[in-house]
């Protein structure tokens, strides 16, 4: 019956026998051989840094390289033969003058003692040096190390100690200034993937670069275990190894799950961020792995753009058109914290989801926002809106209700004007303010001279409000009207003459308001069936002012307001300035409903029966 030969998986099959074998290690290994040629030789070295990178590998061949005589010289070499009896069995852990001790199995100080201080001052049996090779050695206990401690510090010349950790903040002090510390980083996904591709080809096994890449990237920088994936793909998918397979392998998260995620989150789509979640459900995805992946997507979507590195999906260059990176970084953050609510949740799903819900809801597009207010004090047409920023809603046509019962607002406040208000609180709550002078952005358009002739009386007709109502609804989809329209108020001067006003702080408006009043005044005479023209009321006297009497506003003569030099508003984002002084305050009647008192309150004006 024939034997077997026993399977060596490709860890130990490939393992480094030699400096020049290691990889990623480059300044390490030079510096290693270098003190070998000039016979500087240290009494301790201390290896530290992540797992599977190659410090017990480093470690065996600097005991080879201590003890070779394959080369035929008395001394040490810097590159050991690998075929001489010394380098034979230190490659099997069988040298007896090389102790290989896994310090997280021998903690106790009887141990210690028993297998290095007792024999320490033994000659070697055999090779020219005894070497000590501790593994995991901040696992030793205090008095262990103590009890090492003078040893190291002094040991015989015959003796070298090389100690390994992935925890060098956990060896004391007094060990580590003994000896010589080496740091050994984690390997990049491209060292990873163009060994693999190297030991693949070696192996007869058709490995596609994709597939290399995907398991360099969840090795964690050790060459260790991305050998243990490739051995597991292989077992797997047998010699021909693809991407999907290597996916299926690793129970990743398909790469169209994410991007949809993705969009989802950056234009606030709750129902497609709904339908990747019940695909998670479905499909059976883990909820913490699916964050993760999502947060690593995001993260090298702020990376590129900033400019650094390629494009991480398709359609990443796209979707930075629409959202700025300050938008992705707030994201990133909000999802790093979502992450580490939901590792002790009973239902990781639902809570994933209703984080999501919440960050979307929450987190705002400030340069986007910006960026669409300096476009309207210029005059120019609007960037594309920002998902950040919710569309504003359309406004319901007001209730007709007898005059004599129901008052009415004199500024007309629309729904819209109400929602980035609050909009504008939030921004203002998330960032710092940043004081800044509008009136070097914007010139306000020059006031006209002051009327004398009193304001004619309004035309509180319900017809002329539902004509206005559809025009805000037939403009909802041209951003640049809408947001002159819903950003001014409007008086029914007379059947034929509306007049457009701007409360201060919103003057920028009468600008673009200017380019837009023959589109305004074509709109409203069709929806109308009459001829209705539109103008500004840039005259202050235009403005309506407070009155002691409901029954004088028809008779009185309504004096000029006073010109009041421009500066900035508190309740306009990233900037400062207090305008409760131009605000005159209107007696309330008694009976005005509560929902108007509210109104009032955040925008003041004057009630007319």
């Amino acid at each position: 019956m024939e034997n077997t030969p026993q399977y060596v998986s490709l860890a130990n099959k490939y393992r480094p026998q030699t400096f020049e074998d290691m990889v990623g290690q480059e300044s390490i290994s030079k510096t290693l051989k270098n003190a070998l040629k000039l016979g500087r030789i240290g009494h301790a070295y201390l290896f530290y840094g992540p797992r599977g990178c190659g410090k017990t590998t480093t470690a065996r061949i600097l005991a080879k390289a201590l003890n070779c005589t394959g080369h035929g010289t008395n001394g040490p070499t810097d590159e050991p033969c690998g075929k001489c009896p010394q380098c034979l069995e230190i490659a099997q852990s069988a040298d007896l003058d090389v102790l290989e001790l896994d310090a997280a199995s021998n903690t106790q100080v009887e141990k210690v003692r028993e297998a290095i201080i007792d024999t320490v001052a033994l000659a070697a049996s055999r090779d020219r040096f005894k070497v000590f090779i501790l593994d995991e050695v901040h696992m030793l206990s205090a008095s262990s190390f103590n009890a090492l401690l003078k040893t190291i510090e002094e040991p015989p010349a015959h003796v070298v100690f090389i100690l390994a950790t992935t925890e060098k903040h956990k060896v004391p002090a007094t060990i580590v200034s003994r000896c010589q510390t080496f740091r050994f980083r984690p390997l990049t996904p491209e060292e990873i993937s163009t060994h693999l591709l190297d030991l693949a080809g070696a192996e007869n096994i058709d490995l596609s670069p994709a597939a290399a890449k995907i398991i360099a990237k969840n090795a964690g920088g050790a060459m260790r275990d991305a050998l243990t994936l490739l051995d597991r793909a292989i077992a797997y998918a047998g010699d021909h190894i693809t991407e999907k397979s290597v996916g299926e392998m690793l129970g990743l998260m398909p790469e169209e799950l994410i991007v949809d995620a993705l969009n989802a989150l950056c234009h606030k789509d709750t129902t497609q961020m709904h339908q990747v979640f019940q695909t998670l459900q479905t499909e059976g995805f883990d909820a913490n792995t699916f964050l993760k992946d999502l947060k690593n997507s995001l993260s090298d979507l702020f990376y590129f753009s900033l400019g650094q590195g390629t494009e991480p999906f398709a359609g990443a260059a796209d979707l930075l058109k629409e959202v700025s990176a300050g938008f992705v970084a707030r994201l990133t953050r909000q999802l790093g914290k979502l992450i580490d609510e939901i590792k002790f949740s009973d239902n990781a799903l639902v809570s994933a989801e209703v984080g999501l819900f919440t960050i979307m809801d929450n987190v705002l597009d400030v340069d986007g926002f910006i960026r669409r207010l300096e476009a309207l004090e210029r005059g120019e047409a609007l960037p594309p809106s920002t998902p950040s920023v919710p569309p504003a809603r359309k406004t319901s046509t007001p209730r007709s209700t007898p005059a004599a019962k129901k008052p009415e607002i004199t500024n007309i406040v629309t729904t819209e004007t109400v929602s980035k208000t609050k909009a504008t609180k939030i921004i203002t709550s998330e960032i710092p303010v940043v004081k800044t002078n509008l009136e070097t952005l914007v010139q306000p358009v020059p006031a006209s001279t002051p009327t004398t002739e009193p304001l004619p009386a309004l035309d509180k007709t319900i017809s002329d409000r539902q004509i206005w109502d559809k025009m805000l609804e037939k403009f909802a989809t041209s951003p640049f009207v809408h947001d002159v329209m819903i950003n001014s108020s409007v008086q029914f001067t007379s059947e034929s003459e509306w007049t457009l006003m701007f409360a201060p702080g919103k003057e920028f408006y009468q600008l673009p308001a200017q380019h837009k009043l023959p589109e305004l005044s074509a709109t409203a005479t069709e929806l109308a069936g009459r001829k209705i023209t539109l103008k500004l009321a840039d005259d202050p006297a235009l403005r309506p002012a407070a009155t002691p009497k409901v029954a004088e506003v028809q008779t009185k003569q309504i004096a000029p307001q006073k010109t009041v030099e421009m500066t900035i508003s508190d309740e306009e984002p990233f900037v400062a300035g207090n305008f409760e002084a131009d605000i005159t305050n209107a007696s309330v009647p008694e009976n005005t409903p509560e929902e108007v008192k509210e109104i009032l309150e955040m925008f003041p004006g004057e009630l007319l029966a």
